[in-house]
């Protein structure tokens, strides 16, 4: 009987491995929430309260950790270029309100305050809208970070020297026992996003109340 000799690689390329292997990175993270999800539900009988708020807690971590395997991938197929990029018209204010939104919907436990300002209304950019869009949601996912409850968020964007400008800050204490590996994700993520639009990072800098965050990229002629 023949034998084949056993892959035991002596080095390995990390960004291509996982980028090649997405799919088994996450599907761990949502076979546990799906499944944790279908018990919340009362699907599999009754639960008791202590049941309930124990399955709230593994479906809230393993969502997190889910989140971190997204962006360890998305860090991944940035760095190697292999990200898909379709820009085409998008509005300034749609992206901002829409990250905004989408922040509110993920069930954290902070006190979050959000203000939009977009001058002019209608500023317009060619942008790959989703990919833009989670720019802006990682910067902000960065700033609340950066806060203890309770934040404010600003998030503004203007038209400035034929480029549409991008500003977020957020006012809160600083918090001092931030997840360093997530900001460190967010800020890679949301930078290279910006790269990848012809676009650059203005300012990145925080204090014991504040932090701030600009980008710019290139409005629509």
């Amino acid at each position: 009987m023949s034998k084949e000799k056993l892959d035991f690689p002596e080095h390995v390329d990390m960004g291509e491995f996982i980028s090649r292997e997405a799919h088994d990175l996450r599907s761990p993270f949502n076979r546990i929430l799906g499944f944790t999800k279908m018990i919340l539900k009362g699907m599999d009988g009754p639960l008791t309260d202590m049941q309930r708020e124990d399955l709230d807690t593994v479906f809230a971590n393993s969502n997190h950790a889910l989140m971190l395997i997204n962006n360890l991938i998305d860090m991944a197929r940035l760095s190697r270029g292999e990200k898909p990029f379709s820009p085409q018209a998008c509005q300034a204010q749609a992206l901002i309100q829409q990250a905004a939104a989408n922040w509110q919907k993920t069930g954290s436990t902070k006190e979050v305050a959000f203000e939009t300002r977009i001058s002019p209304p209608e500023l317009s950019l060619p942008a790959d809208e989703s990919l833009l869009r989670q720019a802006i949601e990682e910067f902000v996912y960065y700033l609340v970070e950066y806060s203890e409850s309770p934040v404010t968020v600003t998030l503004s964007a203007e038209e400035r020297d034929g480029r549409a400008e991008f500003s977020l800050s957020s006012r809160g204490t600083k918090n001092r026992a931030a997840a360093a590996c997530d900001m460190t994700m967010w800020a890679y993520v949301g930078r290279k996003i910006v790269e990848l639009h012809g676009g650059e990072l203005l300012e990145s800098e925080g204090d014991e109340s504040s932090a701030s965050i600009r980008f710019a990229v290139p409005a629509a002629r």
